[in-house]
């Protein structure tokens, strides 16, 4: 049986880093993905400067994965 890989999702927004210190145990990369595009959904609201925001996902030993970026949101009509 093999464990699963543990992913830490750290955020930067408009610049400012907030750093995941739990992680979290998922299948793979894809299930990391889908979970990194989540974050940046749930927090587009906040996001004011999407080319300083993104979410940059890690692996147990501490380097980096890949980086989600924040989509810069429609205007509200």
């Amino acid at each position: 049986m093999t464990s699963m890989p543990k992913y830490f999702f750290n955020i930067v927004l408009d610049g400012q880093s907030t750093l995941d210190g739990l992680g979290q145990f998922l299948s793979d990369e894809d299930a990391a993905r889908a979970h990194a595009r989540h974050l940046t959904m749930l927090l587009a609201d906040r996001c004011r400067d999407p080319m300083n925001s993104f979410v940059a996902v890690s692996g147990m030993d501490g380097r980096l994965v890949f980086k989600v970026a924040f989509q810069p949101s429609e205007p509200q009509t």
